[in-house]
């Protein structure tokens, strides 16, 4: 079992808090915020039991958040038991919460549940949730301490490929170089760690509600140049979460004389005439990608690179 060692996580806690709120209406009129459910293990309760709540403030903040975290908790069974009692685990939380579900659950979970029951209860969560009618599951993945965790982690991202309302977020690479988060067995938070994972589920929270528009390019871009000539374009994409990142997808580029920039400039000198396809792609910072193919023209008459 996974349980906090520093001594103020001295009980097993289910806590659950809602944080109702006004925020002005375009027509300035109050209406309700954004219902969010949070469920989580031992994880988050360094934002519960922070004694100066600022994490669970920040968390919180223009949202009706309701959130649940219990020690040792686990997706479904039994949660491993802390101090003689066990905790609900996360679906029963989600079946007692059914008619107070926000449209977005958060779910910090995975840590105690054993290896063999994982992939399985994690598709059986998001089912649940789906058919009480959540539109949006985001899962917090784990520190990868342990082995078992990288496995987890991998389920996860492989679950999120069939799930279009699964959004999985990377903590494990958020948190990285930053040791100071972490207690002594690097899973669970210090204060300064809470603040930060309260900060940053608050972030993915309004990225869902307020969503940067699709990462779109063209199907194909024609280009033409001469040889011996500079090629210099800058390729464009519009949406996405910036900052967005250009790659080559293949060999063509180098065959062509070419190369791509992070910032999407192609560029080079062409030595020989023919037409290259030369396929690309844009990711943005959430992961998003979208990909084109240059079409490439060198002829031997002087004609200059189009910009």
């Amino acid at each position: 079992m996974i349980a906090p060692r520093r001594l103020f996580l001295a009980a097993a806690l289910t806590a659950a808090l809602a944080f109702p709120g006004l925020l002005p209406s375009a027509s300035g009129a109050a209406s309700s915020p954004p219902r969010v459910s949070v469920i989580s293990d031992s994880i988050l309760t360094s934002v519960t039991w922070a004694k100066d709540g600022v994490a669970l403030t920040d968390l919180s903040n223009g949202l009706d958040l309701e959130i649940d975290a219990g020690v040792g908790r686990r997706l479904n069974g039994q949660s491993a038991e802390f101090n003689g009692g066990y905790v609900t685990t996360t679906l029963q939380v989600i079946n007692g919460w059914i008619n107070q579900l926000g449209s977005i659950v958060v779910i910090v979970d995975g840590y105690n549940d054993l290896p063999s029951n994982f992939p399985g209860d994690v598709e059986l969560t998001l089912d649940t949730l789906k058919a009480h009618g959540v539109r949006h599951v985001l899962w917090v993945n784990l520190h990868e301490v342990q082995p078992q965790f990288t496995a987890k982690n991998a389920v996860l991202a492989a679950v999120a490929k069939r799930h279009p309302e699964l959004r999985i977020l990377d903590w494990n690479s958020f948190s990285a170089g930053h040791p100071e988060w972490y207690q002594n067995d690097f899973i669970h938070l210090m204060p300064a760690g809470g603040v930060a994972i309260a900060t940053w589920i608050h972030q993915a929270i309004l990225d869902t509600l307020h969503p940067d528009p699709a990462l779109v390019v063209p199907a194909h871009e024609s280009i033409r140049g001469q040889v011996g000539v500079l090629v210099d374009r800058r390729l464009r994409a519009s949406g996405g979460t910036a900052p967005l990142e250009w790659h080559t997808t293949g060999l063509s580029l180098r065959r062509a004389r070419l190369h791509l920039l992070a910032n999407g400039t192609l560029t080079g000198m062409p030595t020989h005439r023919g037409t290259f396809s030369l396929p690309v792609e844009v990711t943005d910072a959430r992961g998003s990608a979208a990909h084109l193919t240059v079409v490439l023209t060198v002829g031997s008459t002087r004609q200059t690179a189009s910009r």
